[in-house]
């Protein structure tokens, strides 16, 4: 009796631990706001104006848009200003040797324009759709344009100690509450974005948190790029997307998109 109790209990305990899949399915598409997605009724506002900004920005901006004397300001105007603001909240934070990087990058030197795959940092941050794929011991994450596809496990493993630098790195993520958090190390140094002109060292670590909305049909991204190289304490990135079931990736190699043949 005390052995089939003993057994009860066990599966009772395995089966409380068990996990039925992730607290949250991200499967689909996701886009950020552009010409094709303005008309989606997800977007609130401050999603219409959205931009690949610094958190500190998206304060800035709801600080615009809640001062009446902002009123006569255009769509334009509060683009223009958001991404002023955070193109000094970057130089605010680059480290000398950041800076110096940063004011000597030429945009004929973006190795886009070689056809070169971007980076994680850059990938992460890039303005084209994403789709989420499920798995149950790594999502899949895939883009447009020059992206690097990426494998996130989410088994409990860690990084690899030693492992090669590589362009799309190594990434790990779990769950806290209903939020994913996704780690990214052993990076090669790369041009992180080339708007803000900034870059990644092979010392940088990146972490992405991503939360649903209330509806479900928005996804709010932090990315919090560290890197004792290049900044002086850690930059977060945020930009919301959209779930666009009827977007397709388009996936046209680098050589079709520029003409190179």
């Amino acid at each position: 009796m005390r052995s089939a109790l003993a057994l009860v209990l066990l599966l009772a305990s395995a089966s409380g631990h068990a996990q039925d899949g992730p607290p949250v399915d991200l499967t689909g598409v996701w886009s950020t706001n552009s010409l094709d997605t303005l008309g989606n009724p997800a977007w609130d506002l401050e999603g219409l104006l959205s931009c690949r900004c610094a958190i500190e920005t998206y304060d800035y901006l709801r600080e615009l848009l809640g001062d009446p004397a902002n009123d006569h300001l255009s769509a334009e105007d509060l683009i223009r200003l958001t991404e002023e603001h955070t193109l000094q909240v970057v130089r605010d934070r680059l480290s000398e040797f950041g800076r110096e990087y940063a004011s000597s990058f030429d945009l004929a030197d973006d190795p886009a324009i070689q056809c070169e795959r971007f980076g994680a940092f850059r990938t992460i941050v890039h303005s084209d759709p994403i789709v989420f794929e499920m798995h149950d011991d790594r999502i899949v994450i895939k883009g447009e344009d020059l992206t690097v596809d990426r494998t996130v496990y989410m088994d409990g493993r860690g990084h690899p100690e030693g492992a090669t630098r590589s362009i799309g790195g190594h990434s790990i993520g779990w769950w806290e509450g209903e939020t994913l958090v996704i780690e990214t190390v052993n990076l090669t140094a790369n041009l992180m974005d080339d708007q803000l002109a900034i870059h990644n060292s092979d010392q940088a670590r990146g972490v992405e948190r991503y939360s649903l909305g209330a509806d479900g049909n928005v996804l709010h991204m932090d990315f919090t790029m560290y890197d004792p190289v290049m900044l002086t304490s850690p930059l977060i990135i945020s930009r919301p997307r959209v779930l666009t079931p009827d977007v397709e990736l388009d996936r046209a190699p680098c050589e079709v998109i520029s003409g190179q043949f």
